[in-house]
């Protein structure tokens, strides 16, 4: 029988994403530019109010998140609507932070994430090097959604040193190999990129960041307060990315029963072969497994006072639904037909973005390892 499944996060915001998702789909290619973010006012989501924000709740953005998702359109929400503004959120109440909250609420300037969340993640930290009065950045960026209307990057760099040690510790307040967040306009940029598509279809730059100089009034937090920052994001990332997935989940498997319904081999619906009501059976076993993890995950998306650096169940979200999106793809396109699936198909993109998601923010091996780490110590 036919399967729907039911909306995660239902109302306005969720309704107002599948609509302009639908509208890239009717559209030659499929594209949606990245500046609809923007039009919709959908940056301004998790800014506070007295900023020029919404003042919303990551339930908000998720139900942006579940809009696009149904429909597999790649569009930079998470990172720009989620990642940078839990960022700034939680830097200090400074007047030059409230002024860039409220100036990325109201899209005067769009910013875009420009290095790691994650120690894990393959690209190291910028290197940001303290010399004289400026800092030196070295280094290659993350993979950046560098669209025409993004005017700033938000850099995640490691400081370092050039023999100054104690020039250095003054001036940053926290020493070498600290955290320092830097807010690069896009036009201070060179030339060194390298741009490729991702397996979702996604645009991607690599920005050789070596040579760049910038001043105090581009940092915009070192050590401690740039560490908390990042971690904040980094929350936000592992949280919208497993929403991503499981919202992609519903949407294929209700696209797979669909196409096995329909779709008949000597004389019969495919759906009424055994082996594959198994497999869809398993299929939606598994989608109902990581739907409710992830609703139980999110009551608990907050940093404990008593424990801010507890990531435990984001770790066990990010393991549990990364292994089993590899597994759920995989299935998805054998149901289609292994090899001879097309990729213009709707289950085919969702699947590849299935895959996508398994290794943004962290890999199903680098959530076993922190979980690992968390069992093997010992009460004090």
């Amino acid at each position: 029988m036919p399967f729907e499944p039911n909306t995660l996060f239902p109302g306005l915001l969720s309704e107002s994403a599948a609509r302009v998702a639908q509208a890239a789909v009717n559209q030659p290619g499929g594209a949606c530019p990245a500046s609809i973010t923007r039009e919709m006012g959908w940056n301004a989501v998790l800014i506070p109010e007295d900023q020029g924000g919404a003042g919303g709740e990551f339930e908000d953005l998720a139900a942006i998140i579940e809009g696009i998702a149904t429909h597999a359109v790649s569009l930079p929400v998470i990172t720009r609507c989620g990642v940078v503004p839990a960022i700034l959120n939680v830097l200090p109440e400074q007047s030059d932070v409230c002024a860039l909250r409220g100036q990325v609420a109201e899209g005067s300037i769009v910013v875009e994430l420009g290095g790691p969340l994650h120690a894990s993640d393959p690209t190291p930290p910028l290197s940001a090097c303290l010399d004289q009065n400026s800092w030196r950045i070295s280094g290659n960026t993350t993979g950046v959604e560098l669209t025409e209307d993004c005017t700033h990057l938000l850099a995640i760099c490691r400081s370092t040193t050039n023999g100054s040690n104690d020039l250095h510790a003054a001036r940053s307040h926290e020493g070498e190999n600290t955290p320092v967040l830097a807010l690069v306009p896009t036009t201070m940029l060179n030339s060194k990129k390298v741009s490729f598509h991702t397996m979702d279809d996604r645009q991607i730059v690599v920005i050789n960041m070596d040579g760049l100089t910038l001043t105090d009034d581009h940092i915009l937090a070192t050590g401690e307060t740039a560490k908390h920052a990042i971690q904040a994001g980094w929350r936000i990332a592992a949280a919208a990315t497993a929403t991503d997935s499981v919202c992609s989940m519903g949407s294929a498997l209700s696209r797979t029963i669909s196409y096995l319904l329909e779709r008949k081999q000597f004389g019969h619906a495919l759906a009424d072969f055994q082996a594959l009501r198994h497999d869809v059976a398993r299929l939606y076993v598994t989608y109902e497994l990581c739907r409710s993890l992830l609703q139980s995950t999110l009551r608990t998306l907050e940093p404990s006072s008593d424990n801010e650096d507890d990531t435990s169940a984001l770790d066990l979200l990010g393991l549990y639904i990364g292994q089993e999106s590899i597994r759920f793809a995989e299935t998805i396109i054998q149901l289609h037909g292994g090899m001879g699936m097309t990729r213009e198909m709707p289950a085919a993109q969702l699947a590849t973005r299935l895959f996508a998601n398994a290794l943004r923010f962290g890999d199903p091996l680098t959530y076993y390892r922190k979980i690992d780490n968390l069992c093997d110590r010992k009460p004090t």
